[in-house]
């Protein structure tokens, strides 16, 4: 009997096991790892959802402002126009919104000094409050989206690695079928460099 031949194979054995164990626990980490971030990115997509919901509602809301503040404006014009005090009083204290009388007051302003007021529709400042509500919903729907997206690729990444992990696995557990020794060699390299590769993959993965 070749004492040599025989550590060898003993050493074959026990490098065998100790990549089964690796692979094994891997696997099983991968595949929690992935079922977590699956779950991350449904929340995230769910949420996106609601958020862009909630948007659309928004700006249903901000253009039902912009519209109504238009036609009171118009109306208030009007009445200045006739110079009829009391209505102009009425449409002040009871139909025109409490956050539209400053540019009301702006434009008066601005008539007074010979100027010309910017139309409703191109006031930066007036679009942006009644916008500003419905834009960060947009911009919460949009982060939630990036996040479901990174969740996915993550998720993806974990299961690519519980592949290269369920490869090496078959590699390891294939050895103990060959007597003939360089084939049981190369199958542990084998199985020994696909543990090595999944282990520096999960080096630069997130964990959930």
């Amino acid at each position: 009997m070749n004492p040599e031949g025989s550590f060898i194979d003993r050493l074959i054995e026990m490098v065998t096991v100790l990549v089964l164990g690796l692979a094994t626990v891997g696997t099983a980490w991968c595949g929690y790892q992935a079922a977590q971030w699956n779950g991350a990115q449904s929340t995230a997509t769910s949420t996106s959802t609601d958020q862009r919901v909630e948007a659309s509602r928004l700006f249903g809301v901000a253009t039902q402002k912009v519209s109504y503040d238009s036609s009171m404006i118009a109306q208030y014009a009007q009445a200045v126009q006739a110079k009829n005090t009391q209505l102009v009083a009425f449409y002040r204290a009871t139909l025109i919104r409490e956050e539209v009388l400053p540019v009301i007051d702006e434009w008066e302003a601005t008539i007074r000094a010979g100027g010309t007021p910017t139309p409703l529709i191109d006031d930066r400042s007036y679009l942006d409050a009644q916008l500003g509500p419905y834009r960060a919903a947009t911009a919460k729907a949009d982060a939630s989206s990036k996040e479901a997206l990174r969740a996915g690729e993550v998720s993806h990444d974990y299961v690519i690695n519980t592949i290269l992990l369920a490869v090496a696995l078959f590699f390891s557990g294939v050895t103990s079928s060959f007597r003939f020794r360089p084939a049981r060699l190369l199958l542990v390299l084998s199985a020994i460099a696909t543990v090595a590769v999944a282990a520096v993959n999960l080096a630069d993965l997130p964990i959930a």
